[in-house]
């Protein structure tokens, strides 16, 4: 990358510099020089040159080139912005519905008319309940919408094109094939193929099983349930990301950006392994994989470890599974700014915060984004919260210039280096798991909990210490209080209503046939018992969703059959 002499001119350079800065600094003012780290704890040196990315393999190409570390395409967002996905979800499906027509009115899209919806489910559906069970009495419609037959599905979704709609539905996981069923059923309904859906699953029960107490299926049977929806949807769903690989749930637990990385690449190495076994080419289903990372406050970090992470996915994709085509090495990425970096001291120091995550997500060339609303820190956000979050976006993509060059801090020797830093860290994380056992081992075992529960205690630390910084709370705190407008919803009238819904539902149908269906979905999961089999449970899932079972009735099913327990 460089000649020899000019890197030996660059060492002498900055040896002189170094003496100059000892000089001034610390003999002259009398200052105590310290070594600063990321917030992975990569050493940061207070300035870089030519001979710090030395070891750069020749540069990183130009963007759109293997192995991508520059952006996927050679134009970033010069005609193709962002996406701007907001996540949204709660109270009844009415209530979502009217955030939706609002998001989608303020200009909330991406490319060619694209419509993207991440509509967040409540408690009660995450857990695989329907209203009417008594354990979930107090969680419906908190925390996102109660989704639980496909009467929902009309009231959110009727009068939008499936075509031209981007719909993800997020759950924690264990109940992603029944929804997904769901969906597929209510769009045939309408006139839509599974070919012509577009949209994702979640398909994440490990991560989540992980992140929140949550309940899940044994650990044996979490990704055999993985596989069946990437089959599924390989085969039959084109257009649809089969399985969220989400960094960002890890994260938020109080990991490092290093390790949010290697965690999420260590899942994706053992589901595409699975995959093989099986019976699928990568290269027909690692390109409907998606990733979504968190967006945290750190720069420069954030934009090192968006680009290490396409490097990293490309070289494991081509070198370790052979994968032929380019697709399969080109890693999209969905940017979640971090709730984690919110503050409910002076909330409206978080539009400051989520500015800075959604520029060093352009700057690290993400697909799509969500962007935090100043208020997620103390309330549901409300409508002008979410529309001051969307114009966020908006004034980047349109007034900042920033979208006029790809990758435009390509070749910086500070982000070169960091990116370069980033991905031997993540690699030497990806190998202790592998020599451990793998992502479901490492799972099984706990070592993911104690990972994240040192992690967080050294953070809060910190904090509380006054080693980090977070304005508002251990350092510049004010004595006035600012109050923030509550979003509230009636929940007591609103599980009614839903429980009115669903006892109705479940009336005006033919239970005689439900029982027969539900029969089956055990009976298939009974005989569901090595990856090789992966096929043969989604077939009976569509058909009962087809005989207006429940989320939780077949979700419940599932588990009768396939165990459940509960994180540790």
């Amino acid at each position: 990358m460089f000649t020899d002499d000019t890197l030996k001119e660059a060492q002498r350079d900055t040896n002189e510099w170094e003496k100059k800065v000892k000089a001034i600094y610390e003999k002259k003012m009398g200052y105590k020089l310290e070594e600063f780290k990321t917030s992975s704890g990569i050493p940061v040196k207070y300035a870089y040159g030519p001979q710090d990315i030395e070891d750069s393999e020749g540069g990183q190409g130009m963007p759109g080139t293997f192995p991508f570390t520059r952006g996927l395409y050679p134009l970033t967002y010069q005609y193709t912005p962002w996406m701007t996905q907001m996540l949204h979800g709660y109270g009844l499906p009415d209530h979502t519905r009217e955030r939706m027509d609002k998001l989608v009115k303020e200009g909330m899209g991406g490319d060619r008319g694209v419509i993207p919806f991440n509509v967040e489910c409540d408690l009660a559906t995450a857990h695989g309940y329907d209203p009417d069970d008594p354990l979930v009495k107090g969680a419906v419609g908190v925390s996102g919408v109660t989704v639980s037959k496909m009467e929902d599905l009309g009231i959110m979704f009727d009068g939008f094109d499936l075509k031209r709609t981007r719909v993800v539905l997020t759950t924690k996981g264990i109940n992603d094939l029944a929804i997904l069923a769901m969906y597929i059923v209510y769009g045939k309904k309408g006139g839509y193929e599974p070919t012509q859906l577009m949209g994702q699953s979640q398909n994440r029960t490990k991560n989540s099983f992980i992140t929140s107490n949550v309940r899940g299926f044994l650990p044996e049977n979490q990704l055999k349930l993985q596989m069946e929806l990437i089959k599924y949807a390989t085969l039959n769903m084109p257009r649809w990301n089969h399985t969220n690989l989400c960094g960002y749930n890890l994260r938020e637990t109080g990991i490092t950006a290093v390790q949010e990385v290697a965690f999420t690449l260590a899942e994706t190495i053992e589901l595409t392994e699975a995959g093989i076994k099986a019976g699928l080419n990568p290269d027909d289903f690692v390109p409907r994989f998606s990733t979504q990372l968190a967006i945290g406050i750190d720069f420069f970090e954030e934009i090192a470890k968006f680009r290490a992470f396409r490097k990293l996915w490309a070289k494991v994709m081509k070198e370790r599974f052979g994968c032929k085509k380019e697709q399969s090495a080109m890693l999209r990425v969905h940017g979640h700014t971090a709730g984690s970096s919110l503050t409910a001291q002076q909330p409206l120091n978080n539009i400051i915060r989520t500015t800075l995550e959604v520029l060093s997500a352009a700057f690290g060339g993400v697909q799509s984004m969500h962007t935090a609303s100043y208020d997620e820190a103390i309330t549901l956000p409300s409508e002008e919260a979410v529309t001051t979050s969307l114009r966020l976006n908006q004034i980047i993509q349109h007034e900042s210039g920033i979208t006029r060059v790809s990758d435009p801090l390509g070749g910086s020797y500070f982000v070169e280096y960091l990116t370069n830093e980033m991905e031997k860290k993540v690699q030497e994380v990806i190998d202790e798991i592998e020599t451990r056992g793998g992502f479901t081992k490492c799972m099984t075992t706990g070592w993911f909990k104690e990972q994240i529960e040192r992690e967080a205690y050294d953070w809060r630390e910190k904090v509380n210490k006054g080693e980090i910084s977070v304005i508002g709370l251990n350092k510049f705190k004010a004595e006035e209080k600012f109050e923030v407008p509550t979003f509230t919803l009636d929940q007591e009238n609103i599980e009614k209503i839903a429980i009115e819904r669903i006892k109705k539902w479940k009336a005006n149908r033919d239970n005689a046939l439900v029982k027969s269906v539900l029969s089956k979905v055990r009976d298939r999961a009974k005989e569901f018992e090595t990856l090789e089999q992966t096929g043969i449970l989604m077939p009976a899932v569509l058909e009962a969703m087809e005989a207006k079972c429940t989320i939780g009735e077949v979700t419940g099913a599932l588990f009768e059959v396939l165990g459940c327990v509960y994180p540790q």
